[in-house]
């Protein structure tokens, strides 16, 4: 006589259910670019490293003609400074008094060179002296009187103070050598080229002593502490999604390891050969990372109001040509029953039409073999296989 394990029929609520394969995406992903161009000095990472936004350093250009430039500029710089500052205080009482000693000096020898143009220009008409020594006196004396104009308008000028425009051309020159100053070390800045953000370096484009062009590609980062399944949903179903459902995501590359997840985006725009629209899931990735950008990945999703169902466990389950049936324990003896299934359920299949009522004990192990009305022996102790719960449902 047979031994036999048996199971149960169950009814339970469900929901429809929606299954898709997609793949893994990062959650971000950045070309690393240089803002400017030069040579590579440094560049510390390698493909698979880890980086922190902000923090970790990407490559690092030459910057020693940036370096050199600053001093010369912050020269500049204090030279501009004091000229504003002297024109905005205007002259001092003791500048104009030096300008009036500066000009009365000067009026005193103008007098004398007078004087002795005269004295020379009578000896001269008289022929006592020649005509280079008269010359030299006309010389001195228009130098000086010359001298004393000057002196008169930098008296002037001091008694009057600086005018506007001229405070504003100091002014404008101060700050244009400050915008220097930030622009130079707006690029000594940009010569670090740091992670933009916090995940793995995917490319390296860049080594020591290579020209970097301005925009040029220095490295690919990716982002995975949250990662994206994309999954193409058929016209025929999209209607059902909604951003911010819950969804199941297993991975077969983790063996076959679970992981929720919720929609954040249904792609309102269809693949024209396919007819499916792009979905995408996210969900948080483990500590270790374990979830990798490229993987293969399965997305269910329920939908619909959850109905009541009669399911039959997957092992009592007997396929044969055009007909699907179960063994039925009555009595010591087996009956096989046609039935008409519907949605998978886990490790259990919807029943759609037949003969088969809840309550129902049916041969799940040891059925291979067995014929309607064979008599068998249950197993002395045995467990009931679980049943899905309330929330699981079928593949739509």
């Amino acid at each position: 006589m047979p031994l036999v394990t048996l199971g149960d029929i169950v009814q339970r609520e469900i929901r429809s259910q929606l299954t898709a394969v997609g793949t893994v995406a990062p959650y971000r992903t950045s070309i690393v670019g240089s803002e400017i161009e030069g040579v590579v000095k440094l560049s510390p990472v390698k493909e698979g490293d880890f980086v922190v936004a902000g923090k970790t350093v990407i490559a690092q250009l030459n910057r020693t003609d940036l370096e050199l430039g600053v001093p010369v500029i912050i020269a500049e710089m204090e030279k501009a400074r004091q000229e504003h500052l002297r024109l905005q205080r205007g002259s001092r009482e003791e500048e104009i008094e030096a300008h009036r000693a500066r000009l009365a000096e000067r009026e005193a020898r103008l007098k004398r060179d007078d004087l002795d143009l005269k004295r020379t220009e009578d000896l001269f008409k008289r022929q006592i002296i020649d005509r280079a020594t008269y010359e030299r006196a006309v010389s001195n004396y228009e130098s000086s009187k010359n001298q004393v104009g000057e002196a008169q308008n930098l008296l002037r000028m001091a008694e009057i103070g600086p005018r506007q425009e001229e405070i504003a051309r100091a002014k404008a020159e101060v700050d244009r050598i400050q915008g220097l100053i930030a622009q130079t070390r707006d690029l000594l800045s940009k010569t670090v080229i740091r992670a933009p953000l916090t995940g793995f370096v995917t490319e390296k484009a860049v080594e020591v002593g290579q020209w970097v062009q301005k925009g040029g590609r220095v490295a690919e980062v990716i982002e995975i502490g949250r990662v994206i399944v994309r999954v193409p949903i058929s016209e025929n179903h999209v209607e059902k999604i909604r951003v911010g459902d819950s969804v199941r995501i297993v991975l077969d590359a983790l063996g076959g390891k679970s992981f929720t997840g919720k929609i954040r985006a249904v792609i309102p725009k269809a693949d024209p050969k396919s007819r499916t629209f792009p979905v995408e899931a996210e969900l948080a990735n483990t500590p270790d990372h374990a979830i990798k950008a490229g993987m293969f990945a399965r997305l269910t999703m329920e939908y619909g109001d959850a109905v009541r169902a009669l399911l039959v466990p997957k092992d009592a389950i007997q396929l044969r040509a055009r007909r699907t049936s179960v063994f039925v324990f009555e009595g010591g003896k087996v009956r096989e029953v046609d039935f008409t299934p519907g949605r998978s359920v886990d490790s259990f299949v919807e029943v759609t039409g037949g003969a088969l009522r809840p309550g129902m004990r049916l041969v799940v192990q040891g059925n291979e073999g067995l014929m309607d009305g064979m008599e068998v022996r249950p197993r002395a102790s045995q467990g009931r296989p679980p049943a899905p719960s309330a929330s699981q449902g079928s593949r739509g």
